[in-house]
This record gives structure tokens, sequence and C-alpha cells, in this order.
């Protein structure tokens, strides 16, 4: 079958045009001049450049229950679903259009259309029965991520995500619930609030995930650190904190803006162990018309959080000084390093209820909960020795 020509479009403005072949792969790539300005902004440095946001906007191959989820839907690959589905997103205000059809913005996008996340759903269900009456082409094909996920619309008209967890056990909801607890007791005011729903385990078994409220609309459109970093020079071996900071300042975020937020959120991280905190789960957020960064993203995505992948084993010999985790850095208490402001957090509100919401997972891990609030503890008093003044990454005993 010969290459498609497609348009690449931020909402009304066509930005690029593009052949695509049947396993999503893009050449032929024409940047409009005109409407530069409105390129991706992972897209605006090179062809390559541009290259690596399209395949980024794809659902990721790994993410669980894909397989099930292509197979059923009749696509060849995740980056085959992305063009079916026009490279729509709930993230963002991009999408492509068939070269000969007239289809406008506000026919097609996901923030105040009807749609049916079919791959989503299948990811959650193998048996999910897709209906006809209700397949729609603009299904939302882009959510990041490994773990399982689907797009809603509530009784409200409002867009959610919904999270599943790895297994029988639901902890990665339940540390969504813990984050969002830990953040109300701050009274911080800029993160993702979750809530508990009720799912299938992989076996089967009923259990809890959980939702969360879209933070973008069509106002509102966020664009994560990985691709914010396209734009930033970055020598080898350099940690991505710095070129990430200077990058957002370019952009019109001011430097007290990005400490605020980045001193907390490595903070908050510290504590209940968060160690996914990669530059696809840090974002800031734009207008799509103005073009002007209105600020960072509202922390999200916490659950690979309070060791939840540790056999009650493991958690009992942990060296909380030598955690690795996904972020600008491998050793995660390294990250304490680039905080400015040590008070960000309140240590006198970090209590949170262990028992209330981890005996919520199955039985057989409630003889974790103590072990975990114990871990937390020793998390709590290793911030305070950092909040009053000791680099604890240059000691081996506290």
């Amino acid at each position: 079958m010969e290459n498609e020509t497609y348009f690449l479009m931020h909402k009304d403005i066509k930005v690029a045009s593009m052949q695509i072949d049947d396993n999503g792969n893009i050449s032929k790539l024409r940047k409009n001049n005109d409407t530069s300005d409105h390129l991706p902004i992972g897209g605006q440095m090179n062809d390559i450049k541009f290259h690596e946001w399209w395949i980024d906007r794809a659902i990721p191959k790994t993410r669980h229950g894909a397989k099930n989820a292509l197979e059923k839907l009749g696509y060849q690959s995740t980056s085959s679903a992305l063009v079916n589905n026009l490279a729509l997103s709930l993230n963002d205000c991009y999408w492509i259009r068939p070269r000969g059809e007239n289809l406008k913005w506000d026919e097609v996008n996901l923030f105040k259309n009807d749609f049916v996340d079919n791959f989503g759903e299948l990811t959650f269900d193998n048996n999910y029965k897709i209906d006809i009456r209700s397949k729609t082409r603009f299904d939302s094909a882009t959510s990041q991520g490994e773990l399982q996920k689907k797009w809603c619309i509530d009784k409200d008209r409002k867009r959610i995500m919904i999270k599943g967890n790895y297994g029988d056990s639901c902890q990665q909801s339940l540390n969504e619930f813990f984050a969002t607890a830990l953040h109300e007791k701050q009274n911080y005011d800029n993160f993702t609030s979750y809530y508990p729903i009720n799912i299938k385990s992989d076996s089967g078994r009923d259990t809890i995930g959980c939702y969360s409220f879209n933070f973008c609309n069509e106002n509102v459109e966020s664009i994560s650190a990985w691709e914010v970093l396209q734009t930033a020079k970055i020598k080898q071996n350099e940690s991505l904190f710095y070129p990430f900071k200077k990058a957002c300042i370019s952009l019109g975020i001011s430097e007290d803006e990005f400490y605020h937020f980045m001193d907390y959120e490595i903070m908050t991280d510290f504590l209940i162990t968060n160690t996914d905190r990669h530059m696809n789960n840090i974002a800031i957020l734009r207008n799509p018309d103005t073009l002007k960064v209105i600020g960072m993203a509202p922390i999200y995505d916490s659950g690979n959080s309070m060791f939840y992948k540790d056999s009650i084993d493991e958690l009992r010999c942990k060296n909380l000084k030598e955690i690795k985790t996904n972020s600008f850095i491998v050793k995660e208490i390294r990250l304490l390093s680039y905080v400015k402001d040590r008070k960000a957090v309140d240590l006198s509100n970090t209590d949170v209820d262990f028992n209330e919401i981890y005996s919520l997972d199955i039985k057989e891990r409630h003889n974790r909960i103590e072990i975990l609030e114990k871990l937390y503890n020793s998390k709590r008093a290793m911030l305070d020795a950092f909040q009053n003044g000791k680099d604890i990454w240059k000691y081996k005993v506290l």
C-alpha cells in the first residue's frame, strides 16, 4: 500500500506535512515555515528531533495488555493505532489530518467530542467486547507509561484517567492515595488528586484502581520534560536537572517558580520513595493559542513508590541511602542536592495514616504495613537532618 500524506495540525493550524506508512513511520517531512512557532517544542530543532517526538507520541509497546489490545483491534503496532486515531491526545491539541479531508479541530478533538478508548479498555479486560455502534475513529491513543490505563468520560462529561496495578496487589493505586493525602496535609495546591475505583486485577479478582481528572483542556496543553529537553544542549553524562531548568526559564517560567515546584516535588518524592519521576512524569503547561507557558504542570503519577515491588525480606534490609531512581540522576538521595529551599516541605504535616490506606491492599500484603511506616519515618528523619543543614548524601551514617 502506498504511503498516505497527512498534515500535522495544531488545532486548525497546519504546521507540517508528512507521509506515513502502515506501521506509523513518517517520511518526506515538510515543515510550514509560516507557522513554525506552532511546531511541537520537541520537534522544532531538526528532523531527527521531530521523528523522536512522533515516536514518543504513541502508546509504549510495553504497555501492560498492549499486545492483546493490538490483536483485538487489528493494529500492526501502537504506532499504526496512533495513526488510525489521528494521533489525537488528551494532553495537547496536536493531531493529523489526512490529505483531501476537510476535518476541523472542532469535529475531532477529544476534549469535547464523545469517544470510546477501546485500546485502554482492552488493556484492563481481555474479554472486553467492542461495541461497533459506539466505535469511533477518534479514540485516545497517546497516553504514556507501561501501566494499564484508559480514558473515560464521567457522568458530568469530565475526562478521567483510570489506572490499574501490576498483579493482584493494588499498592500502586494506594500509593497515589497516600501521595494525595500528603499533598493535602501540606496545603500544596499544584498536584493531581487520585480517587479509588473498583476494577479487576490480572487474575480477575475484584480490586482497587485509581482515577484522576484531566488537568488539560482545549485551552491548556501539557508538554513533558522529555520534550522540553529536546531544545537543550546536554553534555555527555550531565545531569538533566540544570538543562531542564535552563529550558524552562527560556520558555517563560521564572527561576523562583521553577525552584518552588521542584524543591517541593523532589522532597515529597524522597519521602514516599517515588523511584519513577522520569522525564515523562514532569511537565509544563502552555496555552495552545497564544503559545504562552502557563507554569509547571501539577504533580502526577506517584504510584511507583513506597517500595511497591520489594518483597518483605527486601524491605527488612533496605538501605535507604542506596536507592536508585529513574529521574534526573540515578541515586535518589543525590536529588536533594538540587533543592534550594530546604523548608519547602513542612515536616510537621507529613503524618499520614498508613493503616487506613494500605489495609485496603490484599491480605497477603498486610504484613508490609508496619515496615512501610517504619521506612517512611526513617525517610522523615533523614529529611529532617537535611532541613537542618546536613548534606546527608555525603555521610555513610546519619
